[in-house]
C-alpha cells in the first residue's frame, strides 16, 4: 500500500513538474518573440530615421514645406532610378552572358558593355537632375551646406575607405 501511494506521489510530481517545464518553455518562448519584435520595430524605425534623405533635411533644417518637397522628389527619384538599376542589372547580366560563347566578337562585346555604360550614365544624369532640383528648394543660406554636402557625398563615393596598405619593400 506505501509503495503504490509512493508511485502515484511519484507520478503526481512528474506531471506537476511537467506542466511546470511546459509553461516556462512557453514563457520562454513568448519572452524571444516580444525581444525579437521589439528589436525589429526600432532597426525598422532607426533605418526611418537614419536614411541619407531624412539626414539631408535634417542636416539642412529643412521647413516643413521643404521636408514635404524634397520627399515627394526624393520618392520619384527612387522610382526612376529603381528602373534603371533594373536595366543596369539587365545590361550587365547580357554583357557577362557573352562569357559563354567560345568566340566574342569584339563589336558584339563593346555593344553590350556601351549599354551598360549608357545605362549607368542615365542613372547619374538622373541623380544629378534630382540633387539640382532638391538645391532649387534650398534657401539662400542653406545652399553652402547643401553643397558641401553633396561634395562630401560625392567624394565618399569615389574614395572608399580602403584597409592598411602593404608597406612597400
Amino acid at each position: 500500500m506505501i509503495k503504490q501511494f509512493q508511485i502515484k506521489l511519484f507520478i503526481m510530481r512528474n506531471i506537476l513538474n511537467n506542466k511546470v517545464v511546459a509553461w516556462l518553455l512557453g514563457l520562454l518562448i513568448l519572452a524571444n518573440i516580444a525581444t525579437l519584435t521589439f528589436f525589429w520595430i526600432g532597426h525598422l524605425k532607426n533605418q526611418r530615421e537614419n536614411s541619407p534623405k531624412e539626414f539631408l533635411a535634417k542636416s539642412l533644417h529643412f521647413s516643413e514645406a521643404q521636408k514635404n518637397a524634397y520627399f515627394e522628389l526624393a520618392k520619384n527619384h527612387n522610382e526612376n532610378a529603381n528602373k534603371i538599376r533594373e536595366q543596369i542589372k539587365i545590361d550587365k547580366e547580357n554583357l557577362f552572358q557573352l562569357l559563354k560563347t567560345d568566340q566574342i566578337v569584339d563589336s558584339v562585346k563593346n555593344n553590350a558593355a556601351l549599354k551598360v555604360s549608357l545605362s549607368i550614365q542615365s542613372l547619374d544624369i538622373l541623380t544629378f537632375d534630382h540633387f539640382k532640383k532638391v538645391r532649387v528648394l534650398c534657401t539662400e543660406e542653406q545652399k553652402p551646406k547643401f553643397d558641401d554636402l553633396i561634395q562630401k557625398m560625392v567624394n565618399s563615393v569615389n574614395n572608399p575607405q580602403k584597409g592598411p596598405q602593404a608597406p612597400i619593400k
